[in-house]
């Protein structure tokens, strides 16, 4: 009696009962996804007819799912099919699974082969060599099977394995684990010095993300202290002369000629590409930003430059920036983030949020750089740390925000000796945004001596070098600013671009306070999208002592409506004053750098300057008010700054001249027992009557 089509099948939840049922039913419990007829008969041996016969059936008492893109078994089923199997058995499926895959899927068939190797702690080497380090593979997937391999390694295998692993942990993300494994098998001292020396040199790259110093010392070592191939050697001289180029040591040129002579005698495209990256980075260094750009000429999309790939897209887009090309910048991350491994995800952020800073798009940048501190999608090293710290320090300043600003970098510098304080640069260049540049004096003029020992710090966001000049001169010193204007000088020499004619000129007319040269910068900013330098660059021409006030108003409106437009409401604020300034006078307001004058002096300054002009020694000021030496000294120094004077005399004739309250009249002048101990009485040490300080 034939049964109604609405009866349920008896047998529908059943497992599966025939030797043929159980086979097919296990390679897809296997299968980490969807499969194909074709791989079920591969991995069954069972011929086509039978297969299909066997699947309409599981598929028929709802045991297998055919959705269209594939047969699948369920959760439940699987758990159940798997739970049960020696491990043996479970490890050959898998190993048979990877077998099929490894040429048509190698994603797939490294996944099957890592669940082999830990069921079964054996590894097929051949496979793994095939399959570990291939380019579809994910590097975390390729990492873990190569870690999983090295239990059961023999002596030939187990050091090419483990610097292997250690690269694609590096490549995923996983750096931490990266030294941990190559600290612990430096450890163990299993092999010989050739061994220590490819371990030590792993671990020196590792390390130059975190700590240059520990990567070059570590990379000398195992370049100096133990034999290697020349291969071998070629790579390290290539990684320690990038690290070096990097920092600005001395060595950097002697190592990169030596590095070329390696590569020349015994080529090695992983080391080649290290190599360029490291003369592209020692170009940059000099501001020759072309050059850059031409030595970088490398395929990052071969294999055999896989580790370096995320290295040259950076650089290469580090060189768009330089150059000024925002928008063939923005394309090039837009692709960065489609190819390279989700690990690359916090330094192209930071390239990104920089790209941003320069063209004035800051509410972007910031929320940027936020989500990518707070959310970051890969290693946050202490260089990308650094720049997206930098980059939200600086649209707190340009908001009006000084206070969050200050926290930011107060907060995260640790001022850590050269050269390792070289990946916190950023943090040190924004600081010079600060109205008050006294409060981050140390750190302004460390970003000097960074910028003339590299130019590299200043080139990717347009207007820190300017800006680090005029907080520079703020300061008084007139020796760092013209050093830092003349590195930017010759950026402009060696690559001829609008966006550097204009930052030179820019900073070449603060220090000489030539108005004709501010206007060839503006006039060249414009051809750009570097609006932020070109509102900075408007401005002072406006503030500049030796331009006619109609001009200087229009220039001041214009940076204003720029400021505007690019949402920095504080420097916004700080143009329409000036400009309020000038309209509410037919004269020049008093020819006075930045910022300067009488009312912008603190209560200290005002104080140490009264003392000063009555005829008070340096010395003698020091211990009035309890300050040493050497913080009257900067204290004089801003005070001249600010005053736009250079000696005691124009002081005292400035502070003599100053306008007083009525009725006030001048006092004598402070009495030599000034310089009384600093434990003298008030009664002791009178001081001056010449007015409010």
């Amino acid at each position: 009696m034939p049964v109604p089509p609405d009866t349920p099948d008896p047998h529908r939840d059943d497992p599966p009962s025939t030797a043929a049922e159980r086979s097919v039913a296990r390679a897809l419990a296997v299968a980490p996804g969807p499969c194909r007829l074709g791989y079920v008969e591969r991995m069954t041996g069972l011929p086509g007819p039978e297969v299909a016969d066997v699947v309409a059936t599981l598929t028929a008492r709802g045991l297998v799912t055919d959705d269209g893109s594939g047969l699948t078994v369920g959760t439940a089923l699987r758990d159940r099919l798997l739970r049960g199997l020696p491990r043996s058995l479970l490890g050959d499926l898998h190993r048979q699974a990877a077998r099929l895959c490894a040429d048509t899927d190698p994603g797939r068939a490294a996944a099957h082969l890592l669940q082999a190797v830990r069921a079964t702690g054996e590894a097929d080497p051949e496979l793994v060599d095939q399959l570990a380090t291939a380019g579809p593979v994910d590097p975390s997937t390729g990492a873990d099977l190569l870690c999983a391999a090295l239990a059961r390694a023999d002596a030939g295998n187990r050091s090419r394995w483990l610097l292997a692993a250690a690269d694609l942990l590096v490549l995923a993300g996983r750096s931490t684990e990266a030294l941990h494994l190559l600290s612990a098998e430096l450890a163990a001292d299993r092999a010989g010095g050739a061994e220590r020396a490819l371990l030590l040199g792993r671990l020196g790259a590792v390390h130059a993300a975190y700590r240059p110093s520990v990567a070059l010392d570590q990379l000398r070592r195992a370049r100096t202290g133990h034999p290697v191939g020349p291969d071998q050697r070629g790579w390290l001289l290539a990684v320690e002369a990038s690290i070096a180029c990097l920092v600005g040591h001395p060595d950097a040129d002697g190592l990169l000629r030596e590095a070329g002579r390696a590569q020349a005698r015994h080529p090695s495209p992983l080391a080649g590409a290290r190599l360029a990256v490291a003369r592209a980075t020692r170009a940059m260094s000099l501001g020759a930003v072309h050059t850059a750009r031409d030595l970088l000429a490398v395929d990052p999309s071969r294999p055999a430059v896989r580790g370096e790939a995320a290295a040259v897209r950076a650089e290469r887009i580090a060189v768009q920036l330089a150059l000024g090309a925002y928008e063939d910048a923005a394309t090039a991350l837009e692709a960065a983030y489609d190819d390279l491994p989700a690990a690359a995800g916090p330094v192209l952020a930071a390239l990104s949020c920089l790209r941003m800073l320069g063209v004035g798009e800051l509410q972007e940048a910031d929320a940027q750089a936020r989500l990518a501190l707070d959310r970051p999608a890969g290693p946050v090293t202490g260089e990308v740390r650094s720049a997206l710290l930098a980059v939200r320090a600086e649209v707190a300043y340009r908001l009006g925000r000084p206070e969050a600003a200050r926290a930011l970098i107060e907060g995260t510098y640790r001022d850590p000796p050269w050269p390792d304080s070289v990946p916190y640069a950023p943090l040190r260049l924004v600081a010079a945004a600060d109205p008050d540049p006294l409060r981050h004096r140390a750190l302004i003029r460390s970003a000097a001596a960074d910028v003339t020992r590299s130019a590299r710090p200043v080139l990717l966001v347009a207007q820190h070098g300017p800006r680090l000049v005029q907080a520079l001169l703020l300061l008084g010193d007139v020796r760092r600013a013209n050093a830092v204007a003349g590195q930017l000088a010759r950026v402009a020499e060696r690559t001829p671009v609008p966006l550097w004619r204009g930052a030179a000129g820019h900073a070449d007319a603060l220090v000489r306070r030539d108005p004709a040269a501010l206007r060839a910068a503006v006039r060249a900013l414009r051809a750009t999208g570097a609006r932020p330098a070109l509102a900075d660059a408007l401005l002072d021409l406006s503030r500049s002592p030796r331009v006619r006030v109609a001009e200087a108003r229009t220039a001041g409106q214009e940076a204003a409506a720029l400021y505007g437009r690019m949402g920095a409401v504080g420097d916004q604020e700080r143009a329409e004053r000036w400009a309020h300034r000038l309209d509410r006078t037919r004269r020049r307001p008093a020819p006075r750098p930045l910022g300067c004058g009488l009312d912008a002096l603190t209560a200290r300054e005002a104080g140490i300057a009264e003392l000063l002009a009555a005829g008070a020694t340096k010395q003698q000021v020091a211990g009035r008010l309890y300050l040493s030496f050497h913080t009257v000294d900067t204290h004089l120094r801003a005070i001249y700054a600010k005053l736009g004077i250079r000696s005691r005399l124009q002081l005292a004739r400035l502070w003599d001249g100053r306008p007083r309250p009525t009725g006030t009249e001048p006092g004598p002048t402070v009495p030599a027992r000034l310089s009384g101990p600093p434990d003298a009485s008030p009664s002791a040490a009178p001081r001056s009557s010449r007015g409010a300080g």
